[in-house]
C-alpha cells in the first residue's frame, strides 16, 4: 500500500497578494476557491488546487517546485501573457508537446504545455 494518496495543495508564496490573484484568477482563468485575506489564497485546477500564502516581505526564494499547466491551446495563453505584460520565455516546441515557460508577479516560475496529436 502506498503511503501517498495524491497531491492536496501545490502552494508559491507571494508580496502582494491582491496583485497575485489578479494575475491568476485574471490572466490565467483560475477560478479562485478559497481565500483568506492576505495570508492565503486558493484556486481549482483540473482537480488539484495551487495555494497563494504571503505577504512576504521579500520576493520568494528561487528554486523548488514548478507548477505545470496543461492547456488546449499554448498559442491563447501566449496571447493572454503577452497582453498582461507577463515576462515569458519562447513557446518551445518539444516534439509531441509545445511548453511555455513564465514568471507570475513576484517571479515564481511556471510552465504550461500543450500536448500536440
Amino acid at each position: 500500500m502506498a503511503l501517498i494518496e495524491g497531491v492536496d495543495v501545490v502552494f508559491y508564496g507571494v508580496c502582494n497578494m491582491e496583485r497575485a490573484i489578479g494575475f491568476y484568477e485574471g490572466v490565467l482563468g483560475l477560478p479562485l476557491s478559497q481565500r483568506a485575506g492576505n495570508d492565503w489564497a486558493q484556486f481549482s485546477v483540473g482537480g488539484t488546487e495551487l495555494g497563494l500564502f504571503g505577504e512576504l516581505a521579500t520576493s520568494p526564494h528561487q528554486g523548488g517546485a514548478t507548477v505545470t499547466f496543461r492547456v488546449p491551446d499554448i498559442r491563447a495563453l501566449e496571447a493572454a501573457l503577452d497582453a498582461s505584460g507577463t515576462k515569458k520565455d519562447a513557446v518551445e516546441d518539444m516534439g509531441g508537446a509545445l511548453s511555455l515557460e513564465f514568471l507570475d508577479p513576484d517571479g515564481n516560475r511556471l510552465v504550461a504545455v500543450e500536448l500536440l496529436g
